[in-house]
Formats: C-alpha cells, structure tokens, sequence
C-alpha cells in the first residue's frame, strides 16, 4: 500500500487553525526573502487554480484573499512520524517515501486486521482522527512468489 496525505501542510494549519476551515489557505515562504513559493494549497486554493511551486504573487493574482501561513516544518515532521506509528500498528513492513507518502506492506497481517480494504479504511481513519488529514491509500498486490 502507498499512503499518501491530502495536502500535507495546508491540512495541518487547516486542522490545528479550525477559523480556517472553509477558506483558500497556502503554505508559502516569504515573499520579502524571496522564499515566496508555494509549498503546500488546499483544495479551495487549488479550485482557484494555485498550484504548488508557483509563486506567492501568482497565487495571490488569483486568488487575493488567499490565507498565507509560513511553513511550520517541526510540526510537520512530527505528524508525519506519528503517521508511522500508526501504520506501524499494522504492519512493521512501513518505508518512509517522503514526508507526506509512505509504503506498507500488510501482506503479512491480513490474518489479524481483514482484508486490505479493511485495512486501508482503518488507516484512512485513524489518521484522520488522530491528526486531522486525509490519507489517500493505493493498494497493490503481488505475488510473492515470484520474488
């Protein structure tokens, strides 16, 4: 399986800054230091057409009442690794792919957690619950055996 986060830092100053909830919000540098990327838009934000990479000004050309909130990148590895933890209750098969995506293979726990639907849903939900994101799970099959 691949867990990866919806919008990874915009849903967590979205979660921890619930005024924010139904609003465009981006997760962008400062524009003054020319640190003024795009690291991270909401869907609202993205629905206006901000994208990631993109520059402060282009974000806020489209859309001006964008909420700007400056990377807070301790908090974001922490959640992170406590998104580990929680696959790790389900699998000691996890790979870390980058701060928001992460593999694990239950191919040894379907016996004690259901099938890999059941598993993915019970992921998807103590994430949720736990952090406040969406995790989107990808689930692939092999077949060992020809390994």
């Amino acid at each position: 399986m691949l867990s990866d986060c919806q919008s990874f830092y915009a849903s967590l100053e979205k979660s921890s800054n619930p005024q924010y909830s139904n609003k465009p919000l981006i997760v962008a540098g400062d524009q003054a230091r020319r640190s003024g990327i795009v690291l991270a838009a909401c869907p609202i934000a993205k629905s206006y057409g901000i994208t990631t990479a993109e520059t402060l000004k282009e974000a806020l050309a489209k859309c001006p009442e964008v909420i700007v909130v400056r990377p807070h990148m301790q908090q974001y590895i922490d959640v992170s690794s406590q998104i580990t933890d929680i696959l790790r209750k389900f699998s000691n098969q996890v790979e870390p792919y980058s701060i928001d995506e992460q593999f694990i293979d239950v191919s040894g726990s379907l016996s004690l957690f259901g099938s890999p639907r059941e598993i993915a849903t019970a992921i998807q939900d103590l994430i949720r619950r736990n952090t406040g994101v969406r995790a989107r799970i990808g689930i692939g099959y092999s077949d060992r055996r020809t390994l």
